[in-house]
């Protein structure tokens, strides 16, 4: 047998030769099917928070927030502390505007234990609480767009003033009482203007569209 000549342009092992004369060098296939991945979108990252969810249609066609909206909100939660702190002071000059009031209206001296009974009590200031915490709940339901809430504060609201308004007859006895007095009585006067800002607010052109439309 003779051996076949060494051919050095032949086909070497490992090598494939492409059509038009030209050399590659490639390894042959051992037979691995081509894997792949199927398509699913974008897959969820680790380390990333998780997508949040499509907007219903009610949400997408809401109007944004107009600033007359949060204006109104924000003049209503300080409606709210200015209201809790002047319940405090309420209790703390209860006995002292009792015995000024009786003393104007009778022309005399009263004693104090005659107006000791005047005092609020612990159930009327748990109740104004609750009312308090009830006040909040419903702003918030407003600035979310719900017009039952705004109808709610609208009467609240004017409710408040009509007090406000009553209450600055008693303006003189508060200051009489002395500095805690005063304290209340100013911030009588304070609620009062807040919550005619707060309605006259919540009220605005822009508003009316943002509930109309929620």
């Amino acid at each position: 047998m003779t051996t076949p000549p060494h051919d050095p342009y032949g086909q070497q092992g490992g090598y494939q030769q492409q059509p038009g004369g030209q050399f590659q060098p490639g390894h042959p296939q051992q037979g691995h099917p081509q894997q792949g991945h199927p398509q699913q979108g974008y897959p969820q990252q680790p380390g990333y928070p998780p997508q949040a969810p499509p907007l219903s249609p009610g949400e997408l066609n809401r109007p944004a927030r107009p600033k007359s909206v949060d204006t109104a909100f924000l003049l209503w939660m300080i409606g709210a502390g200015v209201g809790i702190v002047s319940t405090i002071f309420s209790f703390l000059t209860a006995e002292a505007l009792a015995k000024a009031t009786a003393e104007k209206i009778l022309g005399r001296d009263v004693d104090s234990q005659l107006v000791a009974s005047a005092e609020p009590s612990y159930g009327s200031a748990i109740f104004s609480l609750v009312l308090f915490a009830l006040w909040i709940v419903v702003v918030f339901q407003m600035r979310n767009g719900a017009n039952w809430a705004r109808i709610v504060l609208t009467v609240l609201g004017a409710l408040g003033i009509l007090g406000g308004l009553f209450g600055l007859f008693a303006i003189g006895l508060l200051f009489s009482i002395g500095f805690l007095g005063a304290i209340q009585a100013l911030l009588s006067v304070v609620q009062l203007v807040i919550t005619i800002g707060a309605l006259v607010f919540m009220f605005k052109s822009d508003a009316n569209y943002y509930f109309k439309a929620s």
